[in-house]
């Protein structure tokens, strides 16, 4: 059992990470607004990974957005954006 009675001794650190999947359409155009990410909360004014809140979830990304673009795929084709 731990004992914190006299202070900390230091911290262990620890990290999530998560995938998130936008559509592309037939004549190759990507649609990365909010609406699409399975964290924007029901209600679709609050982002679940931030807690912030998302004013156009249907048009754009909101402001605080933690997600970062890592790669575009296209059936049977796949880009690396982080060369």
């Amino acid at each position: 059992m731990t004992d914190f009675h006299s202070g900390c001794k230091g911290f262990v650190t620890m990290e999530y990470t998560v995938k998130v999947y936008f559509p592309i359409d037939w004549k190759g155009r990507a649609e990365v607004t909010c609406k699409h990410c399975p964290y924007l909360s029901s209600n679709e004014r609050m982002c679940q990974l931030n807690k912030q809140p998302v004013f156009f979830p249907n048009t754009n990304l909101g402001e605080w957005c933690p997600l970062e673009q890592i790669s575009t795929e296209i059936k049977g084709e796949k880009e690396n954006e982080s060369d």
